[in-house]
C-alpha cells in the first residue's frame, strides 16, 4: 500500500492528533494559559516523538462551543503551538486542522510553522454540524494554497466526517470521487459512526481505485489497527493514547501515556510485517 508521502517524507501509517486544551478565550470551564497550552502540546509530542510516531497535527478541538468561523484568537494561539513544536522537534511531520470550518486559516498557520499538511473536515458537498451549515471549501483551498505558493503542504480531506449529517448525500464513492479527484485532495479520511462502518467505507473507497492514500479518522486501538491497516494506508489516532476517555473536563485535560503509545505502534510494527 502506498501512503501520504509529504515533502519527501517516507509513506506516513500513523498520524496523532494532539487535542489542545481550552483556550481562555473560549472561556470554557476548563480552560489554560497560552504558557500551559504550549507546555502541555511540548509534553505530549515528545511522548509520541519518543515512541516512534512520525507525524501529529494540532487542533483546538477543546475550544467548545464551536464557532462558525475561524476565530483571531485560533488562529494566533495554533501558530504559538505549531511554532513551539516545529523548535522542539524539527523532523517531525506537522500539520493543523481547525474545529471551525475554513480553508484559509489551516493553511496560512501551516505555512507559518512549517507544518506539512492540513487536515479540512468539510472538503466538497456541504453538511449540517453544530454550528450550522457548512459548505466545501476545495476551491478555496486549492486557490489559496497557490496564493500562498505553499503546493508543498498537503491536504487530507475527510468524507462525510462523523460529527455531521451531509445535505443533499451522494454515495460514498462519488463524495470520495469529488473530493481527490475535482477537489484534488492529497489523501481522504473516512471515519464512521463505529469501527465495523468505518472498515466498510473505507473498503468501498478502496476499490474505487481513486490514486490518493486512505486513512481512518477515528477508533483505531492496538487490538483493531492490524484490521484497520489492511483497509487503509494510515491511522489517525488520539484517545487510545489516554486512560480517560469522553468529553469530561478530566478528560480533556488527560494527557498521552508514554506506555499506551508504545503498546499502539508495537502493534502498528506487527501489522506492518505480517
Amino acid at each position: 500500500m502506498k501512503g501520504l508521502q509529504v515533502s519527501g517524507f517516507s509513506a506516513l501509517r500513523v498520524i496523532a492528533a494532539l487535542h489542545l486544551p481550552p483556550h481562555p478565550a473560549s472561556r470554557h470551564p476548563a480552560a489554560q494559559p497560552m504558557r500551559q497550552i504550549v507546555d502541555y502540546a511540548l509534553r505530549n509530542a515528545e511522548r509520541a516523538v519518543r515512541a516512534g510516531i512520525p507525524a501529529l497535527y494540532i487542533q483546538d478541538v477543546a475550544d467548545t462551543p464551536v464557532a462558525s468561523s475561524v476565530q483571531p484568537h485560533t488562529v494566533a494561539s495554533l501558530s504559538v503551538v505549531g511554532a513551539a513544536l516545529r523548535q522542539a522537534f524539527p523532523d517531525l511531520i506537522l500539520g493543523v486542522c481547525l474545529m471551525s470550518h475554513g480553508a484559509r486559516e489551516p493553511l496560512a498557520i501551516a505555512q507559518a510553522v512549517e507544518a506539512q499538511f492540513v487536515r479540512l473536515k468539510v472538503y466538497v458537498g456541504a453538511m449540517v454540524k453544530a454550528e450550522g451549515i457548512l459548505q466545501g471549501c476545495a476551491y478555496e483551498a486549492v486557490q489559496y494554497r497557490a496564493q500562498l505558493g505553499a503546493e508543498n503542504i498537503a491536504i487530507l480531506a475527510d468524507v462525510y466526517d462523523r460529527t455531521g449529517e451531509p445535505l443533499g448525500r451522494l454515495p460514498l464513492v462519488e463524495e470520495a470521487r469529488q473530493a481527490a479527484v475535482f477537489g484534488r485532495a492529497d489523501g481522504l479520511v473516512l471515519t464512521g459512526l463505529s469501527f465495523a462502518e468505518s472498515l466498510e467505507m473505507l473498503g468501498q473507497v478502496r476499490a474505487a481505485a481513486l490514486g490518493v492514500p486512505l486513512f481512518l479518522g477515528g477508533g483505531a486501538n492496538a487490538g483493531n489497527v492490524a484490521q484497520a491497516l489492511q483497509v487503509a494506508d494510515g491511522v489517525i489516532v488520539s484517545s487510545t493514547f489516554k486512560s480517560r476517555q469522553g468529553w469530561t473536563r478530566e478528560a480533556l485535560l488527560d494527557e498521552w501515556e508514554i506506555e499506551r503509545i508504545q503498546v499502539f505502534m508495537e502493534a502498528v510494527q506487527r501489522a506492518l510485517q505480517s
